[in-house]
């Protein structure tokens, strides 16, 4: 794309020196108007310009939807992104307090299984001193 814009511009340079030739600001250019019986006249250099201004103004007529949509797609696109930007955020700050709880119910939980060894073993210590007979099944 970019040599075929270089390429175009040595161009458009190759016939503006062409055009402004000595030999050519005395030539007038006839432009006959079909359906109206009108002839134009002028000369060769200003039907250049004439021409050049025209596909400028065309070129950027057709290029006016194009950034219409675009601005339209950038602006929706920043109200998805805002807008998945505050579920993450809701999300993140969810999943992190399940994650405090969770951390604070394993806490408790090795706590109370620390606790329930602590007894069992109190438990297995008290029966393992007392010397009863075994006892008799049933």
């Amino acid at each position: 794309m970019r040599i075929l814009l270089f390429l175009l511009v040595i161009a458009g340079f190759v016939f503006l020196l062409l055009a402004t030739q000595p030999a050519n600001y005395g030539r007038d250019v006839q432009l006959l108007l079909p359906f109206v019986n009108m002839t134009v006249t002028g000369p060769l250099l200003a039907w250049i310009a004439g021409s050049l201004g025209v596909g400028f103004l065309l070129g950027y007529l057709a290029s006016l939807p194009g950034r219409f949509g675009a601005s339209a797609r950038a602006r929706r696109a920043e109200k998805q992104l805002a807008s998945v930007e505050s579920t993450t955020a809701k999300t993140v700050s969810d999943v992190r307090a399940d994650a405090a709880a969770a951390r604070a119910s394993a806490a408790a939980s090795s706590h109370d299984a620390t606790e329930t060894q602590r007894l069992a073993d109190e438990v297995a210590r008290g029966v393992a001193s007392r010397d009863l007979p075994p006892r008799r099944p049933l």
